[in-house]
This record gives structure tokens, sequence and C-alpha cells, in this order.
């Protein structure tokens, strides 16, 4: 009641002056020819104003009841009313907000658990390679093997450099730098990173790219997608197996492939393989995916402009393209 005296102090106030100004106004020029008229005459006015007002405050009771109250549930917020106009679309306003505010709940929830699904799997990750270096060192500790110890480590930065990018992967845009590039240079370099898992897999990189392919890209991306494209042709790849690296000229366009001749990708897994965390056949019967690599790829290069094609075949190889 309260707040709807306050809300109305201007109409009671406007409708009291404007009685005794009539009041005034006729008693000046003899127009109440006795005080009981008078009287009656504010009384007969504030009585209106009494009976318009009630009947105002019952259409909206509901809204100031609500208003005046202390916060509860956040349905009560939404409650259907349809006794007055105002309140119907205050209600309908509120029924909005509620619905826009529940999506946003929801999609933070999903976010949540998203990267709580994506801890869990890092942190998978990251134990078998710690798990097989204690496992080296408690064994033989005389006779380690550096290569393996190596690999190992080197597998645990891969996935520290994975995690970091899929966290930086929120703002793209703004760390882009587009240079020209030399493809040639680029693969040198990634495959010298990476040249302990080539021989720890007694993978062969073969590198056939011209020194005059450039393109326009953000190096530091197009480096690490590169190496997430290798990393998987060489977990797939077998014994004694070779990768291939070469582009070819399409039109005015420049394509760079990463061919392995691997265990290949099942036709049913291949529309999939760009969804985050789908691991796909190889992934569940290797125990060697995460899900988020070739999502991070297909992100990033989306970004940046180009384009990526995968084709397979069961126990003939893979073959990844990317067009710039």
């Amino acid at each position: 009641m309260k707040l709807f005296i306050k809300d109305h102090i201007d109409i009671i106030l406007l409708s009291v002056l404007n009685n005794l100004i009539l009041v005034l106004g006729y008693y000046q020029l003899d127009g109440f020819s006795t005080v009981f008229g008078v009287l009656y005459f504010l009384f007969m006015s504030l009585f209106l104003l009494f009976l318009i007002l009630a009947y105002r405050y019952y259409r909206k009771k509901k809204v100031y009841q609500m208003l005046a109250g202390k916060p509860g549930k956040l349905e009560d917020m939404v409650a259907e009313d349809d006794s007055d106009s105002f309140t119907l679309a205050f209600s309908s306003y509120n029924k909005q907000n509620y619905q826009h505010f529940l999506q946003e709940l929801n999609q933070s929830r999903e976010t949540a658990d998203e990267w709580q699904s994506r801890i869990v799997r890092w942190v998978h990750q990251m134990k078998t390679p710690i798990s097989v270096i204690r496992l080296m060192v408690q064994t033989n500790p005389e006779q380690l093997n550096i290569l393996d110890i190596d690999y190992e480590l080197d597998r645990l930065q891969s996935q520290m450099d994975s995690m970091l990018g899929f966290v930086r992967m929120g703002d793209l845009e703004s760390d882009f730098v587009i240079e020209e590039i030399s493809l040639k240079k680029l693969a040198d370099e990634i495959v010298l990173k990476n040249k302990r898992q080539f021989a720890y897999h007694h993978v062969s990189p073969e590198i056939l790219i011209p020194e005059d392919a450039i393109v326009r890209s953000d190096r530091k991306w197009l480096g690490f997608v590169i190496e997430q494209i290798l990393n998987n042709a060489v977990k797939y790849s077998g014994k004694d197996s070779r990768i291939q690296i070469y582009t070819r000229e399409i039109s005015t366009r420049v394509e760079l492939t990463v061919r392995d001749f691997g265990i290949g990708i099942r036709e049913r897994d291949l529309p999939r393989v760009f969804e985050r965390y789908y691991t796909g056949s190889n992934g569940r019967e290797h125990d060697q995916s995460s899900g988020i690599g070739l999502y991070m790829v297909k992100r990033i290069l989306d970004e940046l402009g180009h384009s990526i094609q995968i084709r397979s075949e069961i126990e003939k190889g893979t073959s990844v393209a990317i067009l710039f």
C-alpha cells in the first residue's frame, strides 16, 4: 500500500489542489450558498478520488505486493495475471527476462561442464607421460633411454601447448599478425621441433615444398595448426612409415597437404572429426585422442579465412589439405 500511495502521490495532490481551487473559485463567485454545500462538494470529490485509487490498486495489487515484499523465488516474478493490461505487460516483460536469464545460465553451465570435461581429459593425457618417466626411473635408473625421456617430455610440452591454445581461442582475432610466410621454412622448423617424435615412432617426414611457396597468414597459429596435424599423422602411422608434406597450386591459391600412410579414418567418422571432444573409432581403440585437436585446427583456420579438407581410406592413410 505504501508503494501504491508513493506511486500516486502526484495524482492525489493534484486532485486535492484542484478541488481547493474550485471550492475557492465557486465560493468567491457565490457558487456555494452554504458551508454544507462546500463540504458536500469536497466529500464527493475525495470520495470519487478514493474509488478511482481503490480500483487502480485492486487491478495492480499483485504488482505492488510483489515489489513491496522481499525477493523470493525467481519463478514468482513470472506469475501470470490478466486483471490489468499494465500488470500483464509487466509480467510478460519479466517472463522474457527470466527466459533470457535461464538461457544464459544454461550456457554458463554447459561451458563449465565442457571446461571440466576438458580439464579431466587434459589431466589424463598428462598423467601418461609422467607415469612412463617415473616407471623408467624406478625400473632401471642406470640405463635410462634419453630418447624415451625426451619424447615423453615433448608429449607433456605438447599437451600444455594444446591447453594454452585452447584457452586463447576465446579471442583469436586480437592475437593475429598477418604476414607473408614461407611454407618451406615453416615446415622445416616444425619438423625439426618434433624430430624426437618422428625418431621415437620410426616415422620419416618428407618435405616436398618449393622455396617460392608463400602464403599470407599468422605464423604462430598456422604453425600450431600444422603441428597438430603432424602429431595426428605420427600417432596413427605405423613403424617405418613416412609422412609427406607438400604443396600444389590451384588457380591463384596454394594448397598445403600433410599425407600419412597409416591406419586411416573410418568413413562414418569423417563428417564428425572437427567436432569438439569427438574422438572417433581410432581415438577410442588407441586411447590417444583428446577430441580437441582437429576442433582447434578447424576453428583457427576458419578465423584465418583458410579452408581444410580431410580425405582418408582405411589402412591406406589420410590426407589433410589446407587451402590458402
